[in-house]
């Protein structure tokens, strides 16, 4: 009885044990934009979220709301016709980014593509949001209707550092002749030390003679 006890305990810890490993492992939200759309000029509607997730990785939500929710018009007034305008409003009340296209790339378009490339630094943090949209293949089209993209990628690129360069150091022009001034060649400890040196050989033979001129004399 007792060895069957011990082997439930011991499947429950177990179970736990796993299911903290996937909670640990599972990416989590660092942050979060609601993204709105442009759907007629100046009408910003919520069309789904946006993540960048702490494994390096964005992903975009779509949300299916009846009635979404909109931007006032403080919010979204943009004041060029001509672009279909994106805004990404931050839920963790960070920057909002406004990423505007032309808006012909959408016209008459029912499989229209978007793109949102999410630069961040070595630390994490967002400085730069990239949007494409549509085609510009579109834009010869005459007339027609716009459509929201259908289709959506969000991808994550995190600033590269490269190597820092090995710079030579400034040349010296001789006002003079107008060359460039040559470094001059390293000097021997000698040349560098001659007037430390001399004196205290000068002290040592003097300090000899004397001692010679006193032996003598005691004698």
């Amino acid at each position: 009885m007792r060895a069957v006890y011990s082997a439930v305990v011991m499947l429950l810890l177990s179970i736990l044990a796993l299911a903290n490993t996937d909670d640990t492992l599972a990416p989590s939200a660092t942050e979060k934009f609601e993204v709105f759309h442009d759907i007629s000029y100046n009408e910003f509607v919520q069309r789904g979220e946006l993540h960048v997730l702490n494994d390096g990785t964005a992903q975009y939500q779509p949300i299916g709301l009846q009635d979404p929710p909109r931007l006032t018009e403080t919010d979204s007034k943009h004041p060029d016709p001509s672009k279909y305008t994106v805004i990404l409003r931050s839920l963790n009340g960070g920057a909002q980014f406004v990423l505007p296209v032309l808006r012909c790339r959408l016209v008459d378009d029912s499989k229209a593509e978007e793109t949102f490339v999410i630069h961040t630094t070595e630390n994490g943090d967002i400085f730069h949001i990239d949007y494409d949209a549509g085609n510009s293949a579109n834009c010869q089209k005459t007339h027609g209707s716009v459509s929201p993209p259908v289709h959506t990628k969000a991808l994550l690129r995190k600033r590269a550092v490269g190597p820092a360069p090995k710079l030579n150091p400034a040349a010296v022009i001789d006002m003079d002749t107008g060359k460039e001034h040559q470094p001059e060649p390293p000097k021997s400890f000698l040349a560098k030390y001659w007037y430390y040196i001399v004196p205290v050989v000068i002290m040592l033979m003097l300090g000899g003679d004397d001692k010679q001129q006193e032996a003598p004399a005691q004698s």
